[in-house]
């Protein structure tokens, strides 16, 4: 059996095995076409640690290290900001970073900004935004918008949450053909004054998640451009509460805690 050593992070719940694979240590071990299936049981909570999903911190040749993250169905995704302010946490403990600078990732380098248990993460403006457009669901109208945030979200605002299934409707909405072929995160938000609550499907993981840190900064980005707030946002999500702060750039800023660290036995 060979042991793989990993940490368990999580950002306002939102929850990430983390594995330094610097050495190349795990894709000696698991081929490239075998890692989306050694995702899918590692973030399994029978068969592995159980996660929202898995990082990989790689080599960089112009940055600290790179990170490659993984939904927990074992798809790639180019971003996870609540993943990524975990491992920068993870590369602090390590050494490699400083209290400040930037990171690679699939969507592009991740400004960040270090402060102990809080994390800033810092990302360019988001592209394809689409405002006020509607889609049906289960003979039910929905007025949305769209944006990436390195990834796909889609806005919907709501009164309440009392009368709302996340799952149900998240779930027909990311699958819905006016977002076809890859589908998209859906963030339900109440506004609150100055704060929003927010509660997100997330794609990859087919499930609503304690919080999503993509899911939050394009929430409080939609909201401010329809004058429903004022930057800074205060983000409340199921797993805690984020800050979010629209400027040339978007920052996004929140608590992440080490969990534990763990070893997982490849047969």
């Amino acid at each position: 059996m060979k042991p793989i050593f990993f940490t368990k992070m999580e950002g306002t719940g939102n929850n990430f095995l983390i594995i330094d694979n610097r050495n190349g240590y795990l894709t000696v071990n698991v081929t490239e076409q075998t890692i989306p299936e050694f995702v899918k049981t590692l973030a399994d909570s029978q068969l592995g640690a159980g996660s929202d999903g898995v990082i990989l911190l790689e080599q960089s040749a112009e940055f600290p290290f790179e990170m490659r993250y993984f939904n927990r169905d074992g798809s790639e995704a180019v971003a996870c900001l609540n993943g990524a302010r975990c491992v920068i946490g993870f590369a602090y403990r390590l050494g490699l970073l400083k209290d400040k600078g930037k990171i690679a990732s699939a969507s592009g380098p991740i400004g960040y900004y270090y402060r102990g248990d809080i994390v800033s993460v810092e990302v360019s403006p988001p592209v394809d935004v689409k405002l006020n457009f509607s889609f049906t669901v289960a003979r039910k109208k929905y007025n949305a918008n769209f944006l990436r945030v390195g990834v796909p979200h889609c806005i919907i605002f709501v009164d309440d949450f009392k009368k709302l299934d996340v799952k149900k409707v998240g779930e027909a909405v990311r699958n819905h053909k006016t977002f076809k072929p890859e589908g998209t995160n859906v963030d339900f938000v109440k506004v609150d004054k100055d704060s929003i609550h927010v509660r997100t499907y997330e794609r990859g993981v087919e499930d609503e998640t304690l919080s999503c840190g993509s899911g939050a900064l394009a929430s409080a980005y939609i909201a401010t451009k329809l004058f429903m707030v004022q930057s800074p946002v205060k983000c409340v999500t199921k797993g805690g509460e984020m800050n979010v702060t629209i400027k040339d750039k978007l920052y996004l800023e929140g608590p992440i805690k080490f969990v534990y660290d763990g070893v997982y036995y490849l047969d």
